[in-house]
């Protein structure tokens, strides 16, 4: 064969070229159009049916559901207990999927349907509550029992009417859901109660670092508290940096969105324009998707409520019966502590005073999506489990207040059904765990805000953070703080009384709770708004939970600009970004140049005092929770009483931030700091649990990102993730105003929208309300609830017991 011939090129007809690209575009579109409306009509087809009339047993009387605009049902009977059971099934006809998640997040289950990137948080799960009595449905009163075990028949209802019609993520992960009880909606509960508990996890990294650093270095790091006594720190830390469960990356990865914190107000009735107290609030949460709040509203012969549901919960954590309203938002507050025990050689057995005592074990056995199984062991010691590795026979052990059960079922029911403050103060006091404000205003227009949650009574020699000897009992817990002891005010002499993040009870508060508090600027920035004027209407108060003005950086931006002319400026773009400093109102706006550059100013501080010191892992754990690296550098350097990392100046630490911040800044958003936009950078997005499994998937469940407006201590708060710079990783997620008048105007805001299935309208409607802080005035009486809806569904009773649809 001649080589020449054999390398010559085939002639290609030109028109056949052409055809075969224009012929490939078009399959791959048909092909891609196919399976768009494959998945389309098969998720449709799995949505559920809408129906006029669903033949119910279990109820005594017809019960009606009207659904507003937004999805949100309205469900209207004669009985409570028919009304709880309609609950539940249109809770699990909007958010089934979800519910089964966060159950087997409580469980420690998720590695059964989603793998074993999820075995070591489930193991983390188990071992908190290995070895205590699971909070029971037999525990509660009559009247609760049976609104529970109603509810539960409502949800199981459901699950058995639909058959295969289910959520299509059964379908995507290959599983049926199991039929509910009473013990899931407290697991729901346990589980959303462990990851909003900060203090476990903080424990852990403050005590790895104490080992890392010790005594001298690692103390200017930690927080401390006004009424906490210095801490005796026990010669076995010095050196160890412990590992296990609980001080693992894997374990802290937050699967149910935590409830962080939170503000809230009430203002007396001489304060507002319509003569009537209100009560304002709004709870600061991780951000996922589905929608976390499930809104509803109920209608009986005796008891109305409209309310704020935890997704598989049957009782409102914020709302209005007509007679009394309220919310409840988190507390700061150190509910647990961990102990150092003393194991002997054999390390079956820890030293408790005189003796040695037997460690109990509990065996765990964990299914594995794909056919994998596992048994684990967890140690128990009378404190609490084991959490960490040996070392030189010691190890850590957790004591936690939610192993002795939460008691938020009962705390809420007897809030949705309060009437005065003698029954906030009872329901207040039954709650174990999480701690939280439970703000209120009744009809005879008295308010106010009570403490409700268990605070442990700890030891002299402890400040809650380092771990101490549990082997000589001198250092443990003696109980509780008594609920007539703690934060709680009725009708304030001002008219106005003010919750937050910051120190529980303010700083002339004698007991300790926590050190684990945030500046109270947000609560700073509240009382400077509501102080102008006396005569607030409830569209003004609205706009409050929109504020984006930063203190800190109020604080702050004279210090950076003295440094920077101090220093001296290197090029244009630095003095550019600092003119436009100069001239900024702290305004944490999306649309500001100003925030851009303070924002990329502080991230850099931040890096640029603590990464040297705790090296990348540490780091990242020590910045996930804003109090520790906020307090500790607004201490640092507004009020200096704490010696600065390194040998660098306050000056030459802020020059240098601000020179790295501007380099940042041109590299992500171009070389003219004027023109930059604080939005481009700090975004959100909801990600769904789901979707990480493919892009795919990504692309239909997530929502965003969408650049926002506010920062880390603003009341329209939304901090971003400092080992993730600028991934905002917390914000608002429910506010609400109510004003007591007759019928009480309730208006409530959570983002999202009211169903979980991703192919419905109402998955992702109330977004753009809730960017633009749009409130939705909330029905509260029956009449309104009748005319809220449209299309109404009649859940029939065997009985044949109308209701009157009129």
């Amino acid at each position: 064969m001649n080589p020449l011939r054999a390398l010559q090129k085939t002639d290609l007809d030109p028109v056949w070229l052409s055809r075969i690209f224009t012929i490939i575009p078009v399959v791959l579109i048909l092909l891609a159009g196919t399976a768009v409306l494959w998945i389309y009509f098969f998720v449709l087809s799995l949505l559920p049916e809408n129906q006029s009339v669903v033949e119910t047993p279990g109820i005594m009387a017809d019960v009606k559901v009207v659904r507003d605009p937004s999805g949100i049902p309205g469900i209207i009977g004669e009985r409570e207990e028919d009304v709880a059971l309609v609950l539940g099934y249109v809770m699990a006809e909007d958010r089934l999927w979800q519910m089964d998640y966060m159950r087997r997040a409580g469980q420690g289950r998720l590695s059964e349907i989603l793998g074993s990137d999820y075995l070591e948080r489930d193991y983390l799960v188990r071992m908190v509550i290995a070895g205590r009595p699971k909070e029971q449905a037999a525990n509660l009163d009559a009247r609760e029992r049976l609104w529970l075990e109603k509810f539960v028949e409502g949800v199981n209802r459901y699950i058995t009417d639909q058959g295969s019609k289910l959520p299509v993520e059964f379908s995507l992960l290959e599983y049926r859901p199991e039929l509910f009880s009473a013990d899931d909606v407290f697991a729901i509960l346990h589980g959303l109660v462990w990851e909003s508990s900060t203090a476990p996890k903080l424990d852990a990294v403050l005590t790895k670092i104490l080992g890392k650093l010790g005594k001298e270095k690692a103390f200017p790091l930690f927080p401390s508290d006004p009424a906490a006594s210095a801490p005796f720190v026990a010669s076995e830390l010095i050196g160890w940096e412990p590992k296990g469960p609980l001080l693992s990356p894997l374990t802290l990865k937050t699967v149910v969105p935590a409830l962080y914190g939170g503000i809230g107000w009430v203002l007396g009735k001489e304060n507002t324009r319509s003569g009537k107290p209100i009560v304002g609030s709004a709870i600061y949460q991780g951000i996922a998707a589905p929608g976390f709040w499930y809104r509803a509203r109920i209608s009986t012969q005796d008891f109305n409520l409209t309310g704020v549901f935890i997704p598989g919960v049957p009782a409102a954590i914020a709302g209005s019966n007509g007679k009394l309203s309220w919310s409840c938002i988190p507390a700061a507050s150190d509910d647990s502590d961990l102990f150092i025990e003393k194991l002997d050689d054999s390390q079956q057995q820890y030293w408790r005073i005189d003796r040695w005592k037997r460690i109990e074990e509990a065996v765990e056995h964990f299914r594995i999506k794909g056919g994998d199984q596992e048994t684990r062991r967890i140690a128990l010691t009378e404190t609490g489990p084991i959490v960490s590795d040996i070392h030189k026979s010691c190890a850590l052990s957790l004591r936690w207040t939610g192993r002795d059960g939460t008691s938020l079922f009962p705390c809420m029911f007897a809030l949705n059904r309060a009437h005065d403050e003698k029954d906030i103060t009872s329901a207040a006091g039954r709650l174990v765990a999480p701690c939280m404000y439970v703000l209120w205003a009744d009809e005879q227009e008295n308010c106010g805000i009570r403490w409700a949650g268990a605070v442990p009574v700890r030891a002299p020699g402890s400040d809650g953070i380092v771990p101490l000897p549990a082997w000589t009992a001198v250092h443990d817990w003696s109980g509780y703080f008594s609920p007539s002891e703690m934060p709680a005010v009725t009708n304030p002499k001002d008219g106005l009384s003010i919750v937050s993040e910051g120190r529980p009870g303010g700083q002339h508060f004698p007991l300790f709770v926590t050190c684990y508090w945030s500046d109270d600027s947000r609560s700073t920035r509240i009382r400077e708004i509501l102080n102008k004027s006396s005569d607030h209407s409830r569209e003004r108060l609205q706009s409050t939970f929109g504020d984006t003005v930063s203190l800190v950086a109020k604080g702050f931006t004279p210090l950076i600009l003295n440094a920077v002319a101090q220093k001296g400026l290197a090029d244009s773009s630095e003095k550019e970004a600092a003119r436009v400093l100069a001239s900024w109102d702290f305004q944490m706006n999306r649309d500001s140049a100003g925030a851009a550059i303070f924002g990329l100013t502080w991230q850099s501080l931040t890096e640029e005092i603590l990464l040297p010191l705790l090296g990348e892992d540490l780091f990242n754990a020590y910045v996930a929770h804003h109090a520790l690296p906020d307090r500790l550098i607004k201490s640092l350097l507004l009020m200096q009483d704490r010696k600065l990392p390194g040998q660098k100046t306050v000056e030459e630490m802020l020059s240098a931030s601000f020179r790295k911040a501007v380099a940042h800044g041109k590299n992500l958003m171009g070389l003219k700091p004027g023109e930059w936009r604080w939005g481009a950078i700090h975004k959100i997005q909801f990600h769904h649990p789901i979707a990480v499994r493919s892009r795919f998937l990504e692309a239909l469940y997530d929502v965003g990102p969408m650049g926002v407006s506010g920062s880390f201590d603003t009341i329209a708060q939304s901090g971003w993730s400092q080992s993730r710079p600028f991934s905002v990783q917390d914000s608002i997620s429910l506010s609400q105003i109510t004003d007591m008048t007759q019928p009480p105007g309730l208006f409530c805001l959570t983002h999202m929208g009211a169903s979980a299935h991703f192919f419905s309208s109402h998955y992702k409607d109330q977004i753009s309300a809730w960017l633009a802080g749009r409130y939705f005035r909330e029905p509260t009486d029956v009449a309104d609830i009748r005319k809220s809806g449209f299309d109404p569904v009649v859940f029939k009773s065997k009985s044949g017991r109308a209701l009157s649809l009129n």
